[in-house]
């Protein structure tokens, strides 16, 4: 948005002419810009390492040129922070969790770029309170969490932090969604509790404000308002998705900048508090023009103003592209390490509405590894493809993006089983005249497929009676049977709201990671053949509305970035 560079440019050259009469003063009224970022997961550069070619859209190397702009035309006026999630992701991110002795290559660009806080993300938590302690120790900006206590009741994490700019004191305050309580429950268990977001957030800005802050800051690693991923009544946990609770809820916040909903909120305004929300993956800075004025001893927000500034096309910072020169080749190096090889092409592009190889590929090697009836999975990715010809690492990554999940197995019932599938079936909308037969607001990540049964969804069916088919070994599987099930951590511990899990005794867990067991089934076998993974045991119904579905799927308004809500509310 070049446009509000140069609005930026001309609104600061006319605040210096007015600062330079009066030098010896503090100025009566000037514009403190907030720029921010959030869900990073790791896109240090402009390159995609996947698909081992640059990528023009997105980096902090990026970010960086669009802030070096901002500063340019606004000298001791402008703030710089994060939303949170940007210690997972990218390949980079496996390189930094092998580099134990190294300051991580997140952390090194984001102190070379002068951040002046990020708040806590989900995603943080990942790899382990010691590692993200290592993170939060190389860190020249602190990391915020005022929901984060111990189980006694102290401060897990800096809840706020003061910084000054041109005499305008601003205070930011952090907050981290509570879902990590069971998203990471074994890593987080016994030493830090996650507590309902907004009360924390009050407490702590009125600390900032008692302290002395004419501006606050709200950094937020929360949704809008949209329902929570997990399940609140069951598990107990407070949503995670509040920010617009914040601002209707908590006096005293001027702005809201969040993420984790990987969604892009350019401007807008709750009662008298703007809100903004960057795109994920570097893919935009949101950019907040507060306009104060002196009032007493202090400064008081008498406008704001918010838009974001895309990185499309904007030329990649060289002091940050040398800064990460050396993490940058090791990852290329590390992601095109050949596993193996196959003669087939292995692809995902309809794998969310017909059983592929590529999907039974992940399932057989979950199940076998567990020793498991079954098996579940979603298709992450629809650009997952391989072969013929080399197999790498970078191929393991694109079909299973999430590193750190973790292989667990439980046991189910055919009841549970057969809510499991109904309820994944949501993903599909019962089809109304022009309607589109995926539900935007069911994530493809929360759409999973089952081996080891037979059934049919009927996708012209309402949800709960969609499963009109469902068999073990030639019988229809009963309420009362009984199997084990292999699945990923996150599922296993009710993300996605898979409620009818919940309870169900794990019966295996070796903390092995998924995606490194399908890294080692691809050097074991040297070569991969469908026909040693696939068994065609589930189909859509009926067959006049697969093709549509697939369209549907394809066209992508599911997953694409989008604004949560309009660009303004009242």
């Amino acid at each position: 948005m070049r446009a509000l560079l140069l609005l930026l440019v001309a609104t600061t050259a006319c605040a210096r002419v007015a600062t330079s009469r009066r030098a010896e003063t503090r100025p009566d009224s000037l514009t403190i810009v907030v720029a921010g970022t959030t869900d990073v997961h790791g896109w240090l550069r402009g390159w995609d390492y996947v698909a081992n070619a640059p990528d023009t859209t997105r980096g902090l190397t990026r970010v960086a040129t669009i802030v070096d702009s901002l500063r340019s035309a606004n000298p001791d006026r402008v703030l710089l922070v994060d939303a949170g999630d940007l210690l997972q992701g990218t390949p980079v991110t496996s390189i930094a969790l092998q580099d134990s002795l190294r300051t991580n290559p997140m952390v090194a660009t984001m102190n070379a770029m002068g951040y002046d806080a990020a708040a806590i993300g989900n995603h943080e938590f990942n790899y382990g309170r010691r590692y993200l302690s290592r993170a939060i120790n190389q860190a020249t900006f602190p990391f915020l969490a005022a929901n984060a206590f111990t189980p006694s009741g102290t401060r897990a994490y800096v809840p706020w932090t003061l910084a000054t700019r041109s005499g305008v004191r601003v205070g930011i305050v952090g907050g981290t969604t509570p879902g990590s309580m069971i998203w990471d429950r074994d890593k987080l268990a016994g030493a830090t509790v996650i507590r309902d977001i907004v009360p924390s957030v009050r407490d702590a800005v009125t600390d900032a404000r008692s302290n002395g802050a004419d501006i606050v800051v709200v950094v937020l690693h929360a949704g809008f308002n949209e329902p929570a991923s997990y399940d609140t009544v069951t598990t107990g946990l407070p949503s995670e998705n509040v920010v617009a609770r914040v601002a209707r809820e908590v006096p005293g916040v001027d702005l809201i900048v969040f993420g984790h909903s990987h969604r892009e909120m350019p401007d807008t305004v709750i009662g008298t508090t703007l809100i903004t929300q960057p795109r994920n993956w570097a893919g935009s800075v949101s950019v907040s023009q507060l306009a104060v004025k002196r009032r007493g001893s202090g400064y008081t927000v008498v406008g704001r103003r918010g838009g974001v500034i895309r990185a499309r096309g904007h030329a990649e910072q060289p002091a940050l592209l040398a800064l990460t020169d050396s993490v940058h080749r090791r990852t290329v190096a590390f992601v095109n390490t050949p596993l193996g090889t196959t003669t087939s092409t292995w692809d995902s592009d309809s794998a969310r509405v017909r059983d592929t190889p590529i999907i039974d590929f992940v399932l057989e090697v979950t199940r076998r590894a567990a020793g498991a009836d079954l098996a579940s999975v979603a298709a992450f990715n629809l650009n997952a493809r391989f072969g013929p010809g080399p197999i790498t690492i970078a191929n393991m990554a694109e079909l299973y993006p999430y590193e750190n999940n973790v292989l667990r197995a439980i046991r189910i019932s055919g009841k549970q089983l057969r809510d499991y599938l109904e309820f994944s079936s949501r993903y599909f909308r019962e089809r109304a005249a022009g309607d589109s037969l995926i539900d935007g607001a069911v994530p493809g990540f929360n759409y999973d497929v089952v081996a080891g049964v037979n059934y049919v969804l009927d996708i012209s069916r309402p949800v709960g009676s969609r499963i009109t088919s469902l068999t073990r070994n030639g019988q229809p599987v009963q309420d009362g049977d009984s199997f084990t099930m292999a699945l990923h951590d996150y599922r296993q511990q009710g993300g996605g709201g898979f409620a009818m899990l919940s309870g169900a005794p794990v019966v295996y867990d070796k903390r092995e990671t998924i995606r490194q067991l399908l890294i080692d089934e691809v050097k074991r076998k040297g070569t991969l053949r469908p026909e040693d993974y696939f068994v065609k045991n589930w189909r859509l119904a009926p067959d006049t509305l697969v093709g549509p579905a697939y369209r549907a799927m394809r066209r992508g308004a599911f997953d694409r970035p989008r604004s949560a809500v309009p660009s303004r509310t009242p």
